[in-house]
This record gives structure tokens, C-alpha cells and sequence, in this order.
């Protein structure tokens, strides 16, 4: 492991318990869709780390994680990669992290992770559960620079943790090649409403897309979310090597 020393120089209060800490230093050259190991100091003293999957493009300045806070959660449940190596439950890291104040500095190593594009995809589809946009809003940007097709399905509990809801639906208006769905499961929406109310399912998928065939799928969120997708899109004739997945849970 090869950690460099970043500052933190901004934090978002997304939604309650979620925040995007955005960081400086010298970055890497990394892929969207990798993810980087934050280390930070214990109150004893002992270093303990977890990783996140980076919200942002190669393109852009520094690095910035989507965090979720729990209490008693799982290493997933903080919104790292599962693909990574399972720990222990415990609060200990995020409660760490937001006790961090702009101007702090941390360590961060990276990249890693094998969750990214394929360059001789056609039209990608990317499916989100909660903070799990995180690497495909890199993934998507990349897209979108690749002027290919693609659609995007961020499920979440309420409107507010759609994370990056503005930024998505101003992409869908000024690109004809990208369309944004978003899916509030559990809050009550106004008759007005738009997007999909409920649980995501392949059915709602394939309706919205007219069909599955011709497509790869990316998706990224809760473990349990994860594997019913990719289950009813097996079912559906998807084949595997056209789902590509990221977990946690």
C-alpha cells in the first residue's frame, strides 16, 4: 500500500447521514468505477481504513466519496466496495470521518478495483441503490464523453437522497443519448411525480427501455437490491458477462 497525504477542503450534507467529502493532493491515474482506501487515525492511535468508490472523473480536480454515517454497520453498509475484504461491523470509521473539519488532512491509497467500463460496450444501463451512484456518476460522465447511449436507474428511500439528482436530470436535457430514472421506494410523492415510485424491478426496467437486448448493465448498491436485479435480469436473457456489478451488504 502506497499512501499520500490529502486534504480535505469541502463537505456536503447530502441528506441526512450522508455526506461527499471532497479532497485534494496529488492524484493518481485511476478509472471511473475505482475505488481508493481512506486511512485515518483512532483515538488511540491505531490506524484503521476503509474503501470508497470515488465520485469523480479523471477529468476533474481532487477526489470526492459519498459516505454514509451508521451506527453499528457494516463495512458495506458505509458504501465501500464488497468486492474489497470483508470487516467487521462497527461505527468506528464514519463516526472518524465526520469528525473531520475542512482543512483536516488524511491518507488515501489507491486506485483499485476491477468495477469499471468496457470500452467495446454499446449502450450501458446503470442501476443505483443509495450512495451506490457514486462510481457510476463517473461512469456516466465517461459516457457521455464516449457520446454513447445510456440510461440511468437511481432507486432511493425518499427525494432527498437521490444524490446528484440535479446534476443527472441536466445531463438527460442537454445530451439526447442520456435518459435519467429516478425511484423514490418509500416516501409519498405528489401526483405530479415523474419518475418511478416503488420498488425497482426488471419489469419497470425493461418497460422503461422498450427491451434489455443490445445493452450492458452496470449496477452498484445494497447487496440484497443487487442480487434480485441481476437474478430477474438472468431470467430475462441478459447474459452474464453483460452485468457488471458492485455490492455491499
Amino acid at each position: 500500500m502506497n499512501y499520500n497525504e490529502f486534504k480535505l477542503v469541502k463537505i456536503e450534507e447530502v441528506t441526512y447521514g450522508v455526506r461527499i467529502f471532497s479532497f485534494e493532493g496529488d492524484v493518481p491515474p485511476y478509472k471511473p468505477g475505482n475505488f481508493f482506501l481512506i486511512r485515518l487515525a483512532g483515538e488511540d492511535g491505531t490506524k484503521i481504513f476503509r474503501p470508497f468508490s470515488s465520485a469523480t472523473h479523471p477529468s476533474e480536480h481532487g477526489l470526492r466519496f459519498c459516505v454514509k454515517k451508521h451506527t453499528n454497520a457494516s463495512l458495506a453498509m458505509e458504501g465501500a466496495p464488497a468486492s474489497f475484504a470483508p470487516m467487521k461491523k462497527n461505527s468506528t470509521f464514519t463516526e472518524l470521518l465526520w469528525k473531520l473539519r475542512v482543512g483536516n488532512t488524511t491518507e488515501i491509497d489507491g486506485p483499485y478495483g476491477i468495477f469499471t467500463l468496457d470500452e467495446n460496450d454499446g449502450e450501458r444501463v446503470f442501476i443505483a441503490g443509495g450512495t451506490g451512484i457514486a462510481p457510476l456518476r463517473s461512469m456516466i460522465m465517461q459516457t457521455i464523453l464516449e457520446e454513447k447511449r445510456a440510461h440511468l436507474f437511481h432507486s432511493a428511500s425518499n427525494l432527498s437522497s437521490l444524490i446528484y439528482s440535479d446534476e443527472m436530470q441536466l445531463y438527460e436535457e442537454k445530451n439526447q443519448n442520456f435518459r435519467f430514472f429516478p425511484a423514490v421506494t418509500r416516501e409519498e410523492m405528489p401526483h405530479d411525480w415523474q419518475g418511478i415510485h416503488g420498488r425497482l424491478t426488471v419489469e419497470t426496467i425493461a418497460q422503461k427501455l422498450g427491451t434489455l437486448s443490445g445493452k450492458t448493465f452496470y449496477l452498484c448498491g445494497p447487496k440484497e437490491m443487487i442480487a434480485s436485479l441481476v437474478k430477474g435480469l438472468e431470467a430475462s436473457g441478459v447474459h452474464k458477462e453483460k452485468i457488471k456489478k458492485e455490492e455491499w451488504g
